[in-house]
């Protein structure tokens, strides 16, 4: 179903956006400012973003053949410009569709599953020499022949997100005894060489086939077994590596002829700064990245270029030069029990915070984190160095006040 508000035909240029959820409005706002006439497709017509759309698609975002129907009943199909997405997996995988139909160069619609499926992504690095883990798949059946492997190793699904079912294998009776917990006959894994080193987010854009990195993020996980995200602070240690790393960034749009996306890449770095590429996706990423950490960090709009970038508009290349200005991401995390009281609102106090948001209410049960959804809130701060910017959102949350109550233990009445 299309739904309108009050817009003039005019040749204003259109951009779509795929999705309107809370993540999206950002790119929404960022379209309207460069002055297209933004069409919003959702499921759900009170999506965050839909008020500042100028059109309304009622539509899955997963439903890329159906959208482009409604798209054509718009009559404006020879002025879509631009098609974009901040979400990921699938809804890319549209916005790549719908690129095609309008001859706007993303990633070709033939290549998307080779980013969402591990497995894919893995066997076009290897086949392009781009450093990654070796790794292999494995299910139930296979599990027997791998008692002579190489431990630790990492088991993650072959298509996922949000670290979801992604875990730290010691040895051989770990990964036996993951596969018999709940876990499917007919599920398959990815066994993946554990890298011992530390991990960056690198973030790019692809403009006309050429790479340009934006910044690099060092990223601080949980303890193993899991991978949770709980910090990420820019500028990066390994700021020095940054032609190396645009380098594989360049390696990987070649490999998957990218023409113009945002790209997004995890890689770890060993002791003695060898670099492998875990995985890269063309999408803008998530944890705040795109749009606080890069802005407040470098005054890049990275989503703004991005636009630029895959328009053809006047795209800005991002500045080589590190800035001193230290930004961090910290995401608060809890154990198990019941969200009882937290301070809202930001305090006067709270040195250099940039933005906080909790993802828990009162009354809402948490747990220790296990994947990215575990995690209760984040606060975002800047400093003048790392360890300002990190010591302020330590700060901030503990101003929070957030209080987690425990399960109180059942009495043994056995002897009553």
């Amino acid at each position: 179903m299309i739904f309108l508000n009050k817009w003039k035909k005019d040749l204003k240029p259109v951009f779509v956006s795929v999705g309107a959820g809370i993540h999206q409005l950002k790119l929404i706002q960022e379209a309207r400012k460069l002055g297209f006439l933004v069409v919003g497709v959702d499921a759900n017509l009170q999506a965050p973003g839909m008020n500042s759309c100028h059109l309304k698609i009622q539509e899955s975002v997963t439903n890329y053949e159906e959208i482009y129907v409604s798209l054509q009943e718009t009559l404006m199909i020879s002025n879509v410009k631009c098609v974009l997405s901040k979400s990921y997996g699938e809804a890319v995988k549209t916005a790549c569709y719908l690129g095609e139909r309008f001859n706007i160069p993303l990633v070709p619609f033939s290549r998307i599953d080779d980013f969402i499926h591990k497995e894919l992504m893995k066997a076009v690095f290897t086949a392009h020499d781009i450093p990654t883990p070796a790794c292999r798949i494995i299910d139930t059946k296979s599990v027997r022949s791998l008692h002579s492997s190489k431990f630790p190793l990492v088991i993650k699904p072959p298509v996922g997100h949000a670290k979801k079912n992604v875990k730290l294998i010691q040895d051989f009776a770990g990964l036996q005894n993951f596969f018999s917990g709940n876990i499917s006959r007919n599920s398959r894994f990815l066994l993946e060489e554990y890298i011992e080193g530390d991990e960056i987010i690198a973030a790019g854009i692809v403009h006309n086939g050429t790479y340009h990195l934006a910044d690099i993020s060092d990223k601080i996980t949980s303890l193993p077994p899991y991978f949770v995200d709980i910090i990420h602070i820019s500028p990066s240690k390994y700021f020095h590596l940054r032609e190396k790393i645009i380098e594989i960034g360049q390696m990987i749009t070649d490999a998957f002829d990218i023409s113009s996306s945002p790209l997004i890449m995890e890689l770890r770095i060993t002791a003695d700064e060898n670099l492998y590429c875990i995985e890269a996706v063309p999408e803008f990423g998530g944890e705040y990245l795109p749009d606080i950490l890069i802005p407040e960090r470098t005054g890049y709009n990275f989503i703004h270029e991005t636009i630029n970038a895959v328009t053809g508009g006047n795209f800005i290349p991002p500045n080589a030069k590190s800035s001193r200005k230290a930004i961090a991401v910290r995401f608060i995390t809890g154990r198990k029990g019941t969200i009882s009281t937290f301070k809202d609102g930001s305090s006067p106090r709270s040195t250099g915070l940039i933005f906080e948001k909790m993802f828990k209410n009162p009354g809402d049960p948490v747990s220790a984190p296990v994947t990215n959804h575990d995690r209760i809130g984040v606060v975002i701060t800047r400093g003048k160095t790392r360890e300002d910017a990190i010591d302020n959102a330590e700060y901030a949350i503990e101003e929070k006040q957030i209080m987690i109550q425990t399960a109180a233990p059942v009495p043994d009445r056995s002897n009553a």
